[in-house]
């Protein structure tokens, strides 16, 4: 008989030991540990740039640009679209007198912004359409069936809907604050602390609760 032959029989069969397998679950466990921080940031900065995106389109939607985020193909923003319609209506009514349409459009320009009556009256019109803002004064003379007032029926969808708050799925407390033109100077509020007896036009709109950005600046202050 062939010694070597004889030798090959009787070797145990080839297998993977318990030694093996635990280096390879180090190995393995190792790579996940350092992926994992990575992974985390590449959601982090996604995040961060969505919810850049949303405050620009949000508020271009609320001053008087187009915005990403409105439902047809119009060029204006809510406060632009308020100005043109209050400034035709106040042409119209004063046929051949510039001078009195004039006075007319700067008391009216000075009472949208006083009062808030550029913006949208509240968070939950934001998203809505058919709606009336109250008349706005332009002075003594007659521009629609109130004497002096401009009465706007806004007609058109600024923002399709409120998005949802990028980080909300990971911080519950995340969410979106509208601060109010009146009373002026008002600190940033959430939807459901807005009183209609007391706030009114959503001047500008904010992020909440999503802490730190990855350039360590405050997400909140954006």
């Amino acid at each position: 008989m062939n010694a070597g032959a004889a030798t090959t029989r009787l070797r145990p069969d080839a297998g993977v030991t318990l030694i093996e397998i635990l280096i390879v679950t180090v190995i393995i466990a190792l790579m996940a540990a350092l992926a994992f921080p990575v992974y985390k940031i590449v959601q982090q900065r996604e995040k961060e740039r969505r919810l850049r995106t949303f405050l620009n389109d949000m508020r271009a939607a609320l001053v008087g640009r187009k915005s990403q985020l409105s439902i047809t193909s119009f060029d204006e923003g809510f406060r632009t679209y308020i100005v043109q319609k209050g400034q035709q209506a106040i042409y119209d009514a004063h046929p051949g007198d510039p001078a009195a349409a004039n006075a007319a459009l700067a008391t009216f320009t000075l009472n949208i912004t006083r009062f808030g009556l550029g913006y949208p009256p509240s968070p939950s019109l934001l998203a809505s359409t058919g709606y009336e803002i109250p008349p706005i004064a332009t002075g003594p003379s007659s521009v629609s069936a109130v004497a002096g007032n401009v009465t706007i029926k806004v007609d058109r969808r600024f923002i399709r809907r409120i998005p949802p708050h990028p980080f909300q799925n990971w911080n519950i407390n995340a969410t979106w604050t509208f601060r109010p033109a009146v009373p002026q100077g008002s600190a940033p509020i959430a939807s459901q602390a807005w009183n209609p007896a007391v706030h009114y036009g959503v001047m500008d709109i904010y992020s909440s609760g999503a802490g730190l950005a990855l350039d360590g600046s405050n997400t909140d202050e954006w």
